[in-house]
């Protein structure tokens, strides 16, 4: 009678931590679902940002008639007329068009930008701002000079040479964020494909 009153209360404590064990990983199971679609439904209705060349029309205003381009002045005048469209134009085609708000409560990515102590502020949301200004929420801060991001402008594949410039040191690339964080906006597919570096969380 004894054993059979412990072979009860053995199953009674077994029952017990297997529904205690089956309810945790439910509930794990369902917040990663949520997690899953939420980020589903974030990525189906984000747009895609396409952005023209802000340099093809300097580029025209310098083509002779002969098809012979002055780049020379091509580099002067965009020098001048450097803008916020310029940097759209750089960190869209660096993959910040795959950037999102964060999925754990972190807000949309923020990038700033130093351009010859210039400072730049780009916030990625349903579209993409850029205002001269700074940021205390930064994610992401990139230096380089006016003339090293109108080169990778006319260059034909502008990650392959910000790639080079940041190897060569004529680019600056800082992770301010945390990982997760970075992670959780999407940086670090965009964070490699510059640096070559990959970053484990």
């Amino acid at each position: 009678m004894m054993n059979k009153n412990r072979f009860i209360k053995f199953r009674k404590i077994i029952s017990r931590k297997f529904f205690k064990f089956l309810s945790i990983f439910l509930v794990i199971l369902f917040a990663i679902t949520l997690i899953l679609f939420r980020a589903y439904s974030l990525e189906k209705s984000r747009p895609q940002i396409i952005l023209e060349n802000p340099i093809n029309r300097i580029v025209f205003e310098h083509t002779s008639e002969l098809g012979e381009i002055n780049w020379g002045g091509v580099i002067e005048q965009a020098t001048l007329e450097f803008n916020g469209e310029y940097i759209n134009y750089i960190i869209i085609a660096l993959g910040a068009g795959n950037l999102h708000k964060s999925y754990t409560g972190y807000g949309n990515p923020i990038i700033e930008l130093n351009i010859d102590g210039e400072v730049w502020t780009s916030e990625i949301s349903n579209s993409l701002v850029t205002s001269k200004t700074s940021s205390e929420k930064e994610d992401l801060r990139i230096s380089l000079t006016r003339r090293e991001a109108i080169e990778a402008i006319l260059s034909p594949d502008i990650k392959s040479f910000m790639k080079t410039s940041v190897i060569n040191g004529n680019t600056q690339i800082e992770m301010v964020a945390g990982k997760v964080e970075l992670a959780s906006k999407g940086y670090l597919a965009m964070y490699n494909g510059i640096t070559g570096e990959d970053v484990k969380i």
